[in-house]
């Protein structure tokens, strides 16, 4: 099955987008979530970082809300992975919803790949 893009979205900057032009750049946070992996694309003002997860190494996924976030209606998700490798979105603009459609991705995919995950009480 071919890798294809579900859901593409950014950390929430007050509005603003992220300039790839120009002399000053806005940090941004862009991400692409497959049916396979979540693309995370960091630009900052001197550097750059690329990490992907495989959805099927995500255990949890946790959306944190602050009063003045819920305001604005932003949060952030925290990623727990098989590895116990925690990965903060941050600022992510409806987190709850972004949080269920990565959820239910990560379903998915560890279903087709036939991993499952045994929980310790």
């Amino acid at each position: 099955m071919a890798e294809e893009t579900i859901l593409e979205f950014e950390t929430y900057m007050f509005g603003l987008k992220g300039n790839k032009e120009g002399f000053l750049k806005i940090p941004t946070e862009h991400y692409e979530l497959t049916n396979e992996r979540l693309k995370i694309n960091k630009q900052g003002v001197l550097s750059k970082t690329l990490k992907d997860i495989e959805l099927y190494k995500i255990k949890d996924i946790q959306v944190t809300q602050k009063l003045k976030d819920k305001v604005l209606g932003v949060g952030d998700i925290e990623i727990v992975d098989a590895d116990n490798n925690k990965t903060n979105l941050n600022r992510i603009k409806e987190p709850h919803e972004i949080r269920e459609k990565i959820r239910s991705a990560a379903k998915a995919a560890r279903e087709a790949e036939g991993v499952s995950y045994r929980v310790d009480l």
